[in-house]
Formats: C-alpha cells, sequence, structure tokens
C-alpha cells in the first residue's frame, strides 16, 4: 500500500509541474543508493549475554523535483525513504532506550524504517544543458519524518514502542553533482542528511549516499 505520504508528495509534484510547465525551469529527480540510520539504543550495563548486535546500513531512495526560481536557485520538494536499521537481541538482554531499560523476552531482530517528505531551498552552477558539462548543487530545509516499526520482543513492547518509533519535524541537507548526458538528462550523484531529531544539529541522522537521474522540462 502506498504511504500516504507519498500521496501527498506526489499531489504537490503534480501540482508543481502542471504550475509551471510552461517555464522549462523545473526538474524531477531520482536516487538511489546506500543509507546508514544512527540506532539510539545501546545495551545496558547488566544486560545478560551482551549479545546485542546492530545494523545501521541498508539501501534507500530519494524521489524530488521543484523549480528555479532564478538561474542559480530553487525550491526543491522532496520524499525519502531511508531504509531499515536493525537490532538483535537474545532473552533476557537489557536495552537502554532514551534512559529507560527494557528486557528483552524473546530473541529475534527489531527493525526501524525512516521516511518522509520536506521543502527547502536548492543552489548551485547552471552551464545550461551543455553535453557532459558538470554542475554542482547544495540544499537545506526542513522535513516532517517518521520513524516505522513494531515489536513483541520487549516485557513493555508499548513503552519501548513510545521510545525507540517517533516521528517529528527537522532539518536536512545535502550537496550533489551532476553531468549533463543527454538535452535535459543527467546522471545524479549526491549526498544527503536527514536530521531525526526537533533541533538542528543532526545529532542523531540518517544519510544517503546516492546516484540517479535528473530530469529537466
Amino acid at each position: 500500500m502506498v504511504n500516504i505520504y507519498t500521496k501527498i508528495f506526489i499531489t504537490i509534484i503534480l501540482f508543481f509541474i502542471s504550475f509551471n510547465l510552461k517555464a522549462n525551469s523545473n526538474y524531477f529527480k531520482f536516487n538511489y543508493g546506500i543509507s546508514s540510520n544512527n540506532i539510539e539504543a545501546s545495551a545496558a550495563s547488566d544486560t545478560a549475554s551482551g549479545a546485542i548486535t546492530t545494523d545501521e546500513d541498508d539501501t534507500g531512495y530519494m524521489l524530488s523535483g521543484g523549480y528555479m526560481i532564478g538561474d542559480n536557485w530553487g525550491v526543491d520538494l522532496m520524499y525519502y525513504d531511508m531504509g531499515d536499521s536493525t537490532i538483535t537481541v537474545t532473552k533476557d538482554d537489557i536495552l537502554k532506550v532514551d534512559n529507560a531499560n527494557f528486557s528483552v523476552e524473546t530473541a529475534g531482530d527489531i527493525t526501524r524504517n525512516v521516511t518522509g517528505f520536506g521543502i527547502g531551498f536548492i543552489t548551485g552552477s547552471n552551464n545550461e544543458n551543455k553535453l557532459l558539462s558538470l554542475d554542482y548543487y547544495l540544499k537545506l530545509g526542513i522535513h516532517s519524518w517518521d520513524e516505522g516499526g513494531s515489536t513483541t520482543l520487549m516485557d513493555d513492547d508499548t513503552g519501548f514502542k513510545s521510545k525507540y518509533y517517533n516521528e517529528g519535524i527537522g532539518a536536512y541537507g545535502g550537496i550533489g553533482i551532476s553531468m549533463n548526458l543527454y538535452e535535459s538528462t543527467s546522471l545524479d550523484l549526491a549526498y544527503d542528511i536527514i536530521g531525526v531529531s526537533s533541533n538542528v544539529d543532526f545529532d542523531n541522522n540518517s544519510s544517503l549516499l546516492s546516484a540517479g537521474l535528473r530530469f529537466k522540462f
């Protein structure tokens, strides 16, 4: 089933495209790559077996589109899925999350997926679609993020979920390089960092190192 955030994002993009279709300054971009998601959980000092392991890496993707208001700056809209992070636990381990301890009753994996959408400013160079020309760009904005997942492995599943699965509004930023391949089609290489906390210092974050295609129209 399509995520409600995806539907909202696609609706906004289609409206944006239809409104600015004659401007010839719109773009759409799809990137796919390696993601990393911070895990804000650890084994408590009195954990039974010490067998808790974490895996913060996965694959993710980002859809983005926007409108260049000037030659070198514009507005960027994006939707992202940063993939899953995983905690592997064994029975009687004690997991610490946000200064609270939770005992593991059943061995298994605890997964969490980070998705969201945002809006921001983008700026960079503009070589006007010259063949094999390189352009760089920077972007910065705000986004709504959601950490999805569930577990039935803990002694207090409800309490654990309230601590480990969150949502909110934070900051995001990114840098990238694009190479024009043919007329309005470019190869895109990007690094994006997504803050998943209520402040703007990116102390908890997800990141995506990706490649994709960018289309101007």
